[in-house]
């Protein structure tokens, strides 16, 4: 039976994404870093599949890895089996259309953004008033102001960057994606919404490693 070698462009979430640890059983993400190296490597030798990254993702990556702990030979040997390759952003064309759809989609999101920002502005005013009408301590006052800070970041992230792309990371992955024919393995809503104006396919983590896991099998019969 001859078998098509497939092409994925993995991202981040490709690696990062939590319900990875329920497919592998694994207590860490340390230990899902090593059983996904294991399962590329099976692939690349068993199915001859490549899998490639940006070297903007592969930075972004091996900075979160080493920030939460993973052996620094569990990262080697899961970035050794990628190819790491720029995409070619100069001979690349977007249609124009997506591109109008981006810009209304950041304006709609930055007032939704300022609509956030004034919300909680009027609640930090609401709470220094009441802070002062009640008789309440600065230490209250400094604990409600923390509180509104931490929930405008939430809020505003949510508003402004959720679903749409908008880091460059983001962006590479998609075009190095589209110039390679490949599938690219992300579970960010932005990236498949650009995948999908571009016609590139996407598969989220679980599914593609689930995928790898089916077809391994069915070689190995």
């Amino acid at each position: 039976m001859a078998w098509a070698m497939t092409i994925y462009v993995l991202d981040t979430s490709a690696v990062t994404d939590p319900r990875l640890r329920g497919f592998f059983n694994a207590s860490s993400l340390n230990d899902v870093v090593y059983q996904l190296a294991v399962l590329l490597i099976k692939a690349r030798v068993v199915l001859d599949m490549q899998f490639y990254m940006a070297p903007s993702t592969a930075g972004e990556l091996r900075g979160f890895l080493e920030r939460n702990g993973v052996d620094r030979d569990n990262i080697e040997m899961l970035l050794s089996i990628i190819n790491i390759k720029a995409p070619d952003l100069h001979g690349a064309r977007i249609p124009a259309h997506v591109m109008g759809r981006w810009i209304e989609e950041v304006q709609r999101r930055l007032h939704k953004g300022l609509r956030v920002a004034e919300e909680m502005v009027r609640r930090a005013a609401h709470g220094g008033y009441e802070t002062g009408a009640t008789g309440l301590s600065r230490e209250a006052l400094r604990s409600h102001v923390a509180k509104t800070i931490h929930d405008l970041r939430e809020k505003y992230r949510e508003a402004t960057r959720k679903g749409v792309i908008d880091t460059r990371v983001d962006f590479d992955s998609v075009m190095l994606a589209r110039e390679l024919g490949a599938v690219l393995v992300t579970n960010d809503e932005g990236i498949m919404r650009l995948c999908s104006d571009l016609g590139v396919r996407y598969i989220d983590p679980p599914r593609f490693v689930t995928q790898l896991t089916l077809l391994l099998r069915a070689r190995s019969r």
